[in-house]
């Protein structure tokens, strides 16, 4: 199944999901009346016959579409040769937790009409599993179709083709015809389906390369064994040239990133030699100005981000050095985002309004 089906799918389940229980909920407004000998001992609904049948048609489709995606993904559980990352976990977690639902739903519906007051539970339920599968999956696949057009841009697609001409083209396959739309669109399947048998695809797509490197990366993981159907040649062409499309954007995650981290690591930095102010014994107090005002202001602001200012409070009157530590460790083990001269101020602050001291 082609990665666009999967997703046109995915969003289809979703709203399926969203409206059968929105429809539930209008229709259980409706009193049950008494039915002797009726399949149903709590009653029989007075909800419109037709709604209910549209209700009804709503779960058939959801189902179908359950067991379409199933037969897709069950498979391709088996054919993984790493470890299974989270994401992929908590994807087949959920999958098997909606049909086990299903089948106690479609139970209960069938034969065991007694417990039809914990349909409406059974269907928030539902509801709830399909928005965290939905999550899961629907965002990254409408990041790999590329909605904002940047993969399939006119000056990427330019560069994508000079990179691969001035390859020689692969496996046969010319640059210009590696660049259209179906070509880039078999890549993009190959590298779903296939690279994901044997590697995370945060793994594959951990940091950018050039055409050559790529080339070189693909030819060496398709002659490697395989329990499922290796790459032929076409294959190697098409995902070739789609990572070469997609690596803007591998080049602009991985900048991101490195941007956070170096600016992480300034911060660690400069509050390593964060040190507190020598006590210097019978010295007269120091007339330098400081705002307490904009120290509070700064203390509220950046403390509050990671917790209430009463966990601060429990800490209890602590000395300047004491301070100076528990500051260097919630940005060196807890993110706080303080540059030298913030965390030297909130430092200052906590030493006057909750200090002791040395």
């Amino acid at each position: 199944m082609s990665t666009t089906i999967s997703m046109i799918l995915g969003i289809a389940f979703t709203l399926l999901g969203i409206a059968a229980v929105i429809l539930q909920a209008w229709l259980w407004k409706f009193p049950m009346v008494p039915d002797p000998g009726g399949p149903d001992p709590n009653g029989k609904s007075t909800a419109p016959r037709s709604w209910t049948q549209v209700h009804r048609l709503i779960g058939a489709a959801y189902v179908l579409i359950y067991l379409i995606m199933m037969w897709e993904m069950i498979p391709r559980l088996w054919q993984y040769q790493v470890e299974l990352p989270a994401r992929t976990v908590m994807h087949a977690v959920m999958g098997i937790t909606i049909g086990v639902l299903l089948v106690v739903k479609v139970s209960i519906i069938r034969w065991f009409q007694h417990f039809g007051k914990s349909l409406p539970t059974l269907g928030v339920a539902l509801l709830l599993c399909t928005l965290i599968l939905a999550t899961l999956s629907i965002p990254f696949a409408i990041r790999a179709h590329d909605f904002g057009g940047q993969t399939f841009s006119a000056s990427n697609l330019a560069r994508v083709e000079k990179i691969l001409f001035e390859l020689g083209g692969i496996q046969g396959k010319s640059a210009k015809e590696l660049v259209e739309k179906p070509s880039l669109d078999a890549g993009r399947d190959v590298l779903v389906h296939k690279c994901t048998w044997c590697h995370d695809m945060r793994t594959i797509l951990i940091k950018p390369r050039t055409g050559s490197q790529w080339l070189d990366l693909v030819e060496r993981m398709a002659e490697k064994p395989v329990i499922g159907e290796p790459m032929d040649p076409p294959e190697i062409a098409y995902v070739t040239a789609y990572l070469i499309a997609i690596t803007p954007e591998i080049q602009q995650s991985a900048r991101s990133k490195a941007a956070v981290e170096a600016k992480s690591q300034e911060i660690r930095i400069a509050v390593a030699e964060l040190t507190p102010t020598p006590v210097i014994p019978d010295a007269e107090p120091t007339t330098a100005t400081f705002d307490i005002e904009a120290a509070k202001s700064l203390y509220e602001q950046q403390c509050v981000q990671c917790h209430e200012l009463d966990t601060v409070a429990d800490y209890g009157p602590q000395t300047e050095t004491e301070w100076v530590k528990i500051v260097k460790r919630m940005v060196d083990d807890e993110g706080a985002e303080l540059n030298a001269e913030q965390a030297k101020t909130i430092v200052s602050y906590l030493t006057k309004t909750q200090g002791k001291k040395e």
